[in-house]
C-alpha cells in the first residue's frame, strides 16, 4: 500500500500489537514511545497516517496534536484512548480547532478489524504540504480583480425536504486565476481578512449576486438567493441603504434575498448590527443565522433578532452518525429552531445517510454536494431545468 505510518503509544505492548496489525496489509510501520520522541521523528520523517495514544507522559496526544497542527505538511490523525466518550470527544473538537485531519478514534482494547475499518475508508489519503494547499493572493491582484472580473459567482442549490423544491440558491465566491480555469474562495478570503477589505468583498459579491438573479429574472428564471454578508458590514449604519439601492439597480424583489450572517461573526454588544438588520428586516430581506453551533454566542440575543431561518454547522451534520453529543446538538438545534418560528437548514449534507438524518431530524431545507455542487449561473439553470424534468435524481429525495 506504500503507506508511511507512525504509532505513537507510551506502551510497547500496544506498539507492537499495532505494528503487528498493520504490517499484515503491508503498511510501512515507524513507531515512537513519547509524543517528543514522535515530533522529532516528524521533523525529518513525513508520515500519511499517525496513530496516536491520548494519555502519554510529558507531551500527551493533546500536545502532539497541537505540534501537527504546526508541520508544514498535513498528516492524517487516528487517536486513541482507553478513556471514556468524553476524553476522545475533546480530543476531537481539538483536533477540529487546530484544522488537523482526524481519520477516526478508536477506544482500547483496540480490534483489528476497527482499525481497518478506518484505514480502508482512507485508502486514497496522502499527506500533502499545508504551504500549497491555498493559492497566496497579492493583494495588488486582488484589488485589481476586485473591481474587474477577478470574482465569478457560483451557486448551490438548497431544497426543501418536504416538497422537493427548490428554496434558494446559496452564492459562492470563486476567483478566476490568470491561466483559466476557477480558484477557491480561500484566497481572496484570506486577502480580504488581512487587509482589511472584508466589507468591500462582501459588497462586491451582493453586487455581482443580484446583478446575476436579475438577468434570470428577464429570462423569466425567478431564482431566490442566499448571500453571505460579513460583520464589517452590518456595523456599517448605511448597509441596508446599499443593499435596498442594489436591489432597485437590477429590478429585485428584497423578498427573493436572504443575507446569511454567521454565528462566529455576530456581535452581541453592537447596537448598529441590529439596526441594521431590523432595517433589513423591515424592507423584505431575509435574515438568516449561519454555522448555528460553532459557539452558541447569539443564542439570548435570537429572540431580538429579526432572523427567518437557522442553518445548522455542517460540522454536526458530518458527525451526528457517529457521535452522539453532535446529534444531540444537532437535534436540539432544529428543535430550537422551530420553537422559535424559524426555518432550519441542516448544510453538508454530503450523502443519502446524512439526508436522511436531517430528515428524521426535521430539518426543513438542505444543501450539500450529495444535493448539487456549485455551479456557474448557466450551470445552475440547466441543473433546475433537468431536476424539474426529473432528469436529476437525487437518492433519499427524488
Amino acid at each position: 500500500m506504500n503507506k508511511r505510518i507512525l504509532v505513537v503509544d507510551d506502551s510497547a505492548t500496544m506498539r507492537d500489537m499495532l505494528m503487528q496489525f498493520l504490517q499484515s496489509a503491508d503498511y510501512s510501520v515507524s513507531t515512537a514511545s513519547s509524543g517528543e520522541q514522535a515530533f522529532e521523528l516528524m521533523k525529518t520523517e513525513k508520515y500519511d497516517i499517525i496513530i496516536t495514544d491520548l494519555e502519554m507522559p510529558q507531551m500527551d496526544g493533546f500536545g502532539l496534536i497541537r505540534s501537527i497542527s504546526e508541520l508544514d505538511w498535513e498528516p492524517a490523525v487516528i487517536l486513541v484512548s482507553q478513556h471514556d466518550e468524553r476524553a476522545l470527544h475533546s480530543a476531537r473538537e481539538l483536533a477540529m480547532a487546530y484544522s488537523v485531519n482526524l481519520l477516526g478514534m478508536l477506544t482500547k482494547p483496540i480490534e483489528k478489524s476497527e482499525l481497518f475499518a478506518i484505514m480502508n475508508e482512507v485508502a486514497n489519503t496522502r499527506s500533502t504540504s499545508r504551504a500549497g494547499r491555498e493559492t497566496v493572493l497579492a493583494e495588488s491582484e486582488f484589488m485589481r480583480g476586485l473591481m474587474s472580473d477577478g470574482l465569478a459567482p457560483v451557486f448551490q442549490p438548497k431544497l426543501s425536504l418536504k416538497t422537493g423544491k427548490l428554496v434558494a440558491a446559496e452564492a459562492f465566491a470563486r476567483w478566476r486565476a490568470p491561466g483559466g480555469g476557477l480558484l477557491g474562495a480561500g484566497a481572496v478570503v484570506r486577502v480580504a481578512r488581512e487587509k482589511g477589505y472584508m466589507d468591500v468583498l462582501t459588497y462586491r459579491m451582493l453586487e455581482l449576486a443580484l446583478e446575476q438573479q436579475g438577468k434570470w429574472k428577464r429570462e423569466g428564471k425567478n431564482v431566490p438567493l442566499s448571500i453571505n454578508v460579513s460583520s464589517e458590514n452590518l456595523r456599517k449604519e448605511d448597509f441596508a441603504d446599499v443593499v435596498s439601492g442594489l436591489a432597485d439597480q437590477f429590478d429585485v424583489n428584497p423578498m427573493m434575498v436572504r443575507l446569511e450572517l454567521a454565528e462566529s461573526d455576530f456581535q452581541v454588544d453592537e447596537r448598529v448590527p441590529l439596526e441594521v438588520m431590523s432595517r433589513l428586516h423591515m424592507r423584505g430581506f431575509g435574515l438568516a443565522l449561519d454555522d448555528f453551533g460553532t459557539g452558541f454566542a447569539s443564542l439570548m440575543r435570537l429572540q431580538s433578532i429579526p432572523f427567518d431561518e437557522m442553518i445548522v454547522d455542517r460540522e454536526f451534520i458530518s458527525r451526528a452518525n457517529n457521535d452522539k453529543v453532535a446529534r444531540i446538538i444537532l437535534e436540539s438545534a432544529i428543535d430550537l429552531s422551530h420553537k422559535l418560528g424559524l426555518a432550519c437548514t441542516c448544510e453538508g449534507i454530503e450523502s443519502e445517510a446524512h439526508l436522511e438524518m436531517a430528515r428524521s431530524l426535521g430539518a426543513d431545507t438542505v444543501q450539500g454536494y450529495h444535493i448539487a455542487k456549485p455551479m456557474s449561473p448557466d450551470e445552475l439553470l440547466i441543473w433546475l431545468e433537468d431536476y424539474d424534468d426529473a432528469r436529476v435524481e437525487i437518492k433519499g429525495l427524488t
